[in-house]
């Protein structure tokens, strides 16, 4: 029988959101009466990514959020459980629960049941909400220097490339506005208008978020807009892992061989795992997203660990690396993640491996296996 973790890989072993949301919660707060315990329970729907993208920078200082899923039409019994669990007692700013997206009333009776004032944000469409969302953080200013100057907008036709962003949300405050690919929704051309000095990030390339409306937004907002991409969305993984602006401090920046690593390994097919574990961004290991396939973790992922990790020191000692792997081994493969343990392994250094350039903006493949040559 093959563990479910390897010596350099935690799996959190959950095929639903609800269920990994919940456990990921008890990893982070093992007692309820922790030191930063939550003070607020944020609930987002189980089945519409758009609004867990917005909801994620409410996570961030001051609010010290936690984000939990349930269906819109129910609390689920999981979530419910641990809202009891953690008893948050909000802050004076927020109740201790904030609900984002379209709940159901009875959602909102269940939880006000059981003693709790819930702030439910929604609005007309997912952009309206996105909206009410970052007007929120905006007056909760979060406490990191680039969560109060700075904008990121996602596409919301699909999550493979913005889904990235999501970490990082919840990492700095950083609020997040959403658009079609093709077109600029009112609701959120409206939002840029009011915030026209914020830094905009633009996460995913032109099949997420088109030139045209990149142009628009730049019509709109005083800043240079500037687009975090790769070729594809593993590519743009490691991008985005590794890009950082000193102008506005906004970025990982996990670019610098052998600090000792750790990174959060989501199937780029399931958005809703990699939402119900975003909030280990925020607390703990503080880790960026890395996107791989059921069966695959793609060579540009490996290379870009094979850079970072630490050299063999004798006799071994700290720095080491690490990965959480997301989901069931029929969501991530147990193959995929022997790799990615022989990529984190510090103490194997093969002769020949992938190297890549530590500067962001210019890391390539340096050398490549004889089969792809």
């Amino acid at each position: 029988m093959f563990p479910l973790n390897t010596v350099d890989t935690t799996r959190i072993p959950y095929d639903t959101a609800v269920d990994l949301s919940v456990t990921v919660s008890r990893m982070q707060w093992p007692k309820p009466d922790m030191e930063k315990a939550p003070k607020v329970i944020i609930l987002v729907p189980d089945e519409h990514f758009p609004y867990a993208f917005a909801a994620t920078s409410l996570v961030h200082d001051p609010i010290m959020g936690n984000l939990l899923f349930t269906p819109v039409n129910e609390l689920a019994s999981p979530t419910r459980q641990e809202i009891e669990r953690l008893d948050p007692p909000g802050t004076n700013s927020v109740p201790p629960i904030i609900a984002v997206g379209p709940f159901a009333a009875q959602v909102i009776r269940e939880i006000e049941s059981m003693g709790y004032d819930v702030l439910h944000i929604t609005g007309k469409n997912v952009f309206a909400t996105a909206v009410k969302v970052a007007k929120l953080r905006e007056q909760l200013t979060p406490e990191s220097p680039e969560g109060p100057v700075s904008l990121f907008i996602l596409s919301a036709d699909n999550p493979y490339e913005g889904i990235l962003a999501t970490y990082y949300a919840t990492h700095s405050g950083v609020p997040i506005l959403l658009t079609h690919k093709d077109r600029l929704p009112r609701a959120t051309a409206t939002a840029l208008q009011d915030m026209a000095d914020k830094n905009v990030y633009i996460v995913g390339s032109k099949h997420s978020v088109s030139d045209s409306v990149a142009r628009e937004i730049s019509s709109i907002v005083e800043p240079p807009v500037r687009r975090i991409a790769g070729e594809d969305p593993f590519e743009t993984s490691v991008e985005f892992s590794t890009y950082y602006d000193p102008a506005t401090k906004l970025g990982w920046n996990r670019n610098r061989k052998g600090l000792g690593d750790a990174f959060t390994f989501g199937n780029i097919t399931r958005w809703d795992l990699i939402l119900a574990a975003s909030a280990m961004a925020h607390q703990g290991k503080h880790t960026p997203l890395l996107l791989v396939e059921a069966d695959c973790a793609p060579p540009v992922v490996l290379n870009y660990l094979q850079y970072l990790k630490p050299p063999l020191r004798m006799p071994p000692m700290p720095p080491f690396m690490h990965g959480f792997i997301l989901g069931t081994p029929k969501i991530i493969g147990l193959t995929t993640q022997a790799d990615i343990e022989e990529a984190l392994k510090i103490d194997e250094q093969p002769e020949k491996k992938q190297a890549m350039h530590p500067d962001p903006d210019t890391w390539r493949e340096e050398t490549a296996p004889p089969e792809e040559q």
